[in-house]
């Protein structure tokens, strides 16, 4: 549904960036209520009640929106929505990596924290906010070499292979799930596992050996990308 107050913007369930910035905090009533079934510990008791901050990103099969929680250590969130329906047992699944997530402390994966399904069949998975820039737009944009860029992906092959080993899997390595963050920092993995969900179960093999390929892939589109420019001073 477009924006009534911006026609011409891009939006989401009739919201579009320009409103969320004026208004701020458009509330999300419609998902509110699953998150209370699927929030029970003590780590999601804030994030029941989520706002709309900004959109993240959109493409033909899902969005990606920026939101708000109550908890002060989830005061920012990532809610991202498919159009296509869940997957049967999509929340039982989902809950097994969640718990499988929980029990492997990785500073480069992103966890999911919550899942629901809404009254058409189509999921979404809320997960922490992790502030990055997609690996191809660092070096599009100059802030980062080509060949820096794929210095970047070694350590996330390398957890991918202990992901492996551990019976998980990522399952959509593509560039825009691979961030880099400001500064140092390394490189972040987005919705990992969550592509799976999406399969009949007993699919991992075939999964694993994706990953692998996707990150060929990515290796491969990096070092083909002319560098923009020098790269930016870091701030």
């Amino acid at each position: 549904m477009a924006c009534i107050r911006h026609p011409l913007a891009p939006s989401y369930r009739g919201y579009c960036p320009a409103c969320l910035l004026e208004e701020a905090l458009a509330p999300l009533d419609a998902v509110a209520p699953a998150w209370r079934e699927a929030t029970r510990d003590k780590h999601q008791q804030g994030t029941r009640h989520l706002t709309i901050q900004m959109p993240l990103g959109e493409s033909a099969s899902a969005s990606v929106l920026l939101v708000k929680g109550e908890h002060p250590d989830l005061r920012f969130l990532r809610l991202k929505t498919w159009r296509r329906p869940a997957a049967p047992g999509f929340l039982a699944r989902f809950q097994q990596l969640r718990e499988q997530l929980q029990g492997w402390d990785c500073e480069a994966i992103v966890p999911p924290l919550a899942a629901s399904i809404d009254a058409a069949g189509c999921p979404s998975v809320l997960s922490g906010f992790r502030q990055g820039v997609p690996i191809l737009d660092r070096i599009k944009s100059g802030w980062l070499l080509p060949e820096d860029a794929c210095a970047r992906l070694t350590p996330l092959i390398e957890l991918m292979h202990r992901a492996h080993a551990r019976g998980l899997v990522h399952g959509s390595i593509v560039p825009g799930n691979v961030i880099i963050p400001p500064g140092t920092a390394a490189a972040c993995l987005l919705d990992f596992g969550l592509a799976p969900l999406f399969t009949v179960p007993g699919d991992e093999v075939a999964f694993a050996s994706g990953d692998i390929a996707g990150f060929a892939a990515l290796a491969r589109t990096l070092r083909e990308l002319p560098a923009s420019s020098a790269p930016l001073p870091r701030l």
